[in-house]
C-alpha cells in the first residue's frame, strides 16, 4: 500500500469520526471530556493533521458507543486488493 492510499484512508477516518460525533450531537469540547483526550487532539483528528493513536481510536469509541474497528476496516476496504497466494513448484502457497 502506498504512502498516499495511507493518507486517503487516515482522511477517510477523520472524517467518518467527525461525521459520527456530530450525527450524535455531540461538540468537540464535550467528546474531548467524554474521551479523556485533549480538545486540540480531537481537532487534530477530525481535521486530518494528526494520525489517531490506537488508543485515542478506542477513547473515540467508547466515548461514542461507537465500532472505530468497523470503520477503519471500511476504510481500508477500496484500497486492499484481493490476490491469490503465489504457488512456488510442487503446489505450495506462500
Amino acid at each position: 500500500m502506498s504512502k498516499d492510499a495511507a493518507n486517503l484512508i487516515n482522511a477517510e477516518l477523520s472524517k467518518r469520526l467527525a461525521q459520527e460525533r456530530e450525527a450524535r450531537g455531540i461538540s468537540k469540547k464535550s467528546l474531548a471530556g467524554l474521551a479523556d483526550i485533549d480538545r486540540a487532539t480531537v481537532k487534530f483528528i477530525e481535521d486530518e493533521e494528526q494520525n489517531p493513536t490506537i488508543l485515542n481510536l478506542i477513547r473515540y469509541g467508547l466515548a461514542l458507543k461507537l465500532d472505530v474497528g468497523k470503520i477503519l476496516s471500511e476504510s481500508l476496504q477500496p484500497h486492499l486488493a484481493a490476490k491469490e497466494p503465489v504457488k512456488k513448484a510442487g503446489g505450495k502457497k506462500t
